[in-house]
């Protein structure tokens, strides 16, 4: 951990059993947010010149829900910047598209996204980069991770808009199924109407990689710990911004039940 990040404010919102429609940031303070059951839209407005962290981790829910949709939309003005990291441990289907909005020039967003589902669970994402001004930024990874008969689905689509010029937009969609009755798909979109740009996108579903299971299991590993560690790797980079102790703690719980 960077000592910029230590010296920044964290701000924390729990939001497990509140809500709130909208949050306007505007200084530099790094936020946390909690959240569970989630039926409504939220709208987060970066303030111009604001560079800031937003990591947000989706619980499961105390109260049976049958599915949650729900709109995430961030609007970035000019010269902002979003480090943005999404973790789903939730344990009911979802439909949720992430909207992000580059409005201004020179805005810029790194989103980073984790989501496990296990059991009959389907969950569906829909992530969606508006670059509506010249030099915009988007960096977009997303990792899924499936067992049991879950299904899962992720689109992502990165927009260039006309007058976007000197914009950058790139995509990362990987998708990793542990048990054969579990079902993935992905879709990554670049749309251009703009030739100064740079964009590319990558993308990939399959199983565990025998070559790095049969590496872990040489250093005396076994087959459920040799997983456990893969799958931790997907979410350690979002897990890693927490910086108190005992809710690391409770999210690697979690994440462990899940699996």
């Amino acid at each position: 951990m960077n000592n910029e990040y230590l010296n920044k404010k964290l701000e924390f919102i729990d939001l497990r059993e509140k809500f709130i429609n909208e949050l306007i940031i505007s200084n530099d303070s790094d936020y946390l947010i909690f959240l569970e059951k989630l039926s409504k839209d939220m709208q987060f407005i970066i303030s111009q010149n604001i560079n800031t962290k937003v990591s947000i981790i989706f619980f499961n829910s105390k109260s049976k829900q049958d599915v949650a949709n729900y709109n995430l939309n961030f609007n970035l003005l000019k010269n902002s910047r979003l480090e943005l990291n999404i973790a789903n441990l939730s344990s009911f289907d979802v439909n949720e598209k992430i909207n992000i909005n580059l409005l201004d020039e020179n805005s810029g967003v790194e989103l980073y996204c984790a989501t496990i589902i296990n059991k009959e669970f389907d969950k569906k994402t829909l992530l969606n980069v508006e670059h509506k001004a010249k030099n915009t930024y988007s960096n977009i990874k997303a990792y899924y991770v499936l067992k049991d008969t879950s299904k899962g689905f992720v689109r992502c689509i990165s927009n260039i808009t006309k007058g976007s010029s000197g914009s950058e937009a790139h995509q990362e969609l990987r998708l990793l199924i542990l048990d054969e009755n579990a079902k993935a798909n992905s879709d990554p979109v670049l749309l251009i109407d703009e030739n100064d740009i740079i964009a590319s996108h990558a993308n990939a579903i399959g199983m565990l990689d025998p070559d790095q299971v049969f590496y872990l299991l040489s250093r005396g590993l076994d087959e459920n710990t040799a997983q456990e560690l893969i799958i931790n790797g997907y979410f350690e980079p979002i897990f890693s911004t927490v910086i108190d102790e005992n809710y690391r703690i409770l999210l690697w719980d979690v994440l462990k039940d899940m699996i």
